[in-house]
């Protein structure tokens, strides 16, 4: 006999009327961790959860990329309109296909995800686009057609730097007409640019530290900040390498680690420590570092990136991955690679990645080649590509005849290394 009792109904619970304080401390535990796709998603939920993380930009203007600037991620891929950034402490990654890169040429990104464009018609306007907001900001000066190294981004007011092959950093802000450039000697050239609190920072081949300082003016005179009242200059001379060989003094990387803007020296330079330096920015010192902790750095000839090595299988914690180039050998490229240097055992080991071409590694890529491959340089962009195509350049040409700063012949670097200069040991992934 089937039962008539009733089943009672659980009680629907409504997610959309969640108090604002609970509301805001989820908002906000987002943000903590730069997880900005989670953060947009959170407030696409309804319309309550929008009115409780009323700090997004209002009446849709997105204008201003850095809203919501992105600061652990790093850009891995890009192809077509699909870009892939993997966030540096968290391992997560996050694809997404952008449709504004089929109306823009792709020309660099920043170590924190941001993405520098060039508009399509001529001049090629630069354009810095937020992956995450959609948010873009527009300028006047036009995109380097060819040699971008590295890109940074500050803020108040919004300004560009670009690192390029010649050796030189030219920067401007929304109202520039034309880059401001800081020059130095090729021999001598910025090898490594980055961000850090709201500054930037490079290091030349000799180990000296650089950033921006306002122009001098009279006394009692206050000049706003912008493209045209900043310059750069050397803030903390180099290291003492007055017993090392001129042709060694080279290679010096900056990398945001942990909160801390450290100075990483290849032990190839020297093989006493200390390799790495604390840049201490408001006393403008080094201070030596006995241990970076868990955290892995990647050292490469245009960028750097330190990953929590936790998050990242396969990757030592306690280790600078130090980033060779393919070198061409009678005719062949040599398999690219990375030296691993143990910090506090004083050793290390030479990986290498089987095949190479100028541009990196054949895919599919294990992750210590994806992270390799972030921190050499982007030969050609989109843009100088098409112009090669009308001028009928040969690109491999170019390609091979490019200098590698890790990889020289006539430098005694991992690939040079005789077996009494340490231990280590070589295997192929």
């Amino acid at each position: 006999m089937p039962s008539t009792l009733s089943t009672p109904k659980r009680p629907r619970h409504d997610w959309t009327s969640l108090p604002y304080d609970i509301i805001g401390s989820e908002a906000k535990r987002f943000l903590a961790g730069d997880d900005i796709d989670s953060y947009v998603t959170f407030r696409a939920t309804c319309s309550d959860w929008r009115k409780a993380t009323e700090d997004y930009p209002e009446k849709a203007v997105y204008t201003d990329p850095t809203h919501f600037q992105p600061s652990k991620w790093a850009l891995l891929h890009q192809r077509d309109d699909l870009v892939t950034l993997v966030n540096i402490d968290t391992g997560r990654s996050f694809c997404k296909n952008i449709s504004l890169l089929h109306k823009h040429f792709f020309i660099g990104a920043t170590g924190g995800g941001l993405i520098l464009l060039g508009e399509l018609m001529e001049p090629h306007r630069a354009c810095v686009l937020n992956p995450f907001t959609g948010s873009i900001a527009h300028f006047k000066v036009p995109v380097p057609v060819v040699g971008v190294r590295a890109v940074a981004v500050t803020t108040a007011p919004l300004m560009v730097f670009i690192s390029v092959d010649h050796g030189h950093i030219m920067w401007a802000d929304q109202d520039s007409e034309c880059f401001k450039r800081f020059w130095c000697t090729y021999s001598n050239r910025p090898t490594c640019m980055t961000h850090f609190a709201g500054q930037v920072y490079a290091v030349d081949k000799q180990g000296s530290v650089i950033s921006l300082v306002v122009d001098s003016v009279t006394v009692g005179e206050q000049r706003p900040r912008s493209a045209q009242t900043i310059s750069m200059e050397t803030i903390i001379p180099s290291l003492d390498t007055s017993h090392l060989e001129p042709k060694r003094t080279r290679t010096y990387c900056l990398v945001e680690s942990g909160g801390d803007l450290l100075l990483v020296r290849p032990p190839w330079l020297d093989k006493n420590g200390p390799f790495v330096h604390r840049v201490d920015t408001e006393r403008k010192v080094l201070k030596p570092v006995s241990s970076i902790g868990n955290r892995a750095i990647f050292a490469g000839p245009v960028r750097c990136l330190s990953v929590e090595a936790d998050k990242f299988p396969g990757i030592i914690g306690g280790c600078i991955y130090f980033v060779m180039e393919p070198e061409m050998v009678r005719g062949d490229y040599k398999p690219p690679g990375v030296m691993v240097f143990h910090i506090t055992e004083g050793c290390q080991d030479l990986m290498t990645f089987g095949c190479a071409t100028p541009e990196g590694c054949f895919r599919p890529l294990t992750l210590v080649q994806d992270l390799a491959d972030y921190c050499r340089p982007i030969h050609y962009s989109e843009l100088f590509e098409i112009n090669a195509k009308e001028w009928a350049l040969d690109l491999s040409s170019d390609s091979e005849s490019d200098e590698s700063s890790y990889s020289e012949t006539d430098d005694e670097g991992p690939y040079s290394e005789t077996d009494d200069e340490a231990s280590s040991s070589k295997f192929e992934v």
